[in-house]
């Protein structure tokens, strides 16, 4: 089983990405582009589907603080037509249509995402030192 956390900060960090417990991977990824909080969810949400752990594995569980998010994916609610939410949600059903095997995708409490709080606590710290891109986050 593969556990995974995603989240993202909008304006002004445009900052999104992921960690996988069981294998240590993690990516966040700085946009040059200013990007609302929402529009950095699904980004982070799309990064994580085309890594190849997420994409081989048997059974993965995906964690996202972004009750929004979830609901869209799951298909719970559906995105107003013509907005950015319903063609990014689009493109993650599509994604998600040519995997072998589907993935979960779950709320979890801000408090409780592994993503968040390193986007949070080490983030920050590491751009300010510009070390963002040469370390892990998580050791």
């Amino acid at each position: 089983m593969i556990t995974v956390y995603t989240d993202a900060a909008g304006k002004p960090h445009n900052i999104y990405g992921y960690c996988i417990l069981e294998t240590n991977e993690e990516k966040f990824i700085r946009s040059k582009f200013n990007l609302g909080s929402l529009e950095a969810e699904f980004f982070a949400m799309i990064e994580v589907l085309h890594t190849d752990t997420v994409r081989n594995s048997k059974h993965t569980i995906i964690y996202s603080d972004s009750e929004s998010i979830i609901n869209f994916i799951n298909r719970k609610i559906q995105a107003r037509k013509g907005t950015v939410a319903r063609l990014l949600t689009i493109q993650i059903l599509n994604i998600i249509d040519n995997m072998q095997t589907k993935p979960f995708f779950k709320w979890v409490p801000r408090e409780s995402n592994l993503a968040g709080i390193l986007i949070e606590d080490e983030v920050p710290k590491k751009i300010n030192k510009g070390m963002l891109f040469r370390e892990s986050l998580l050791r």
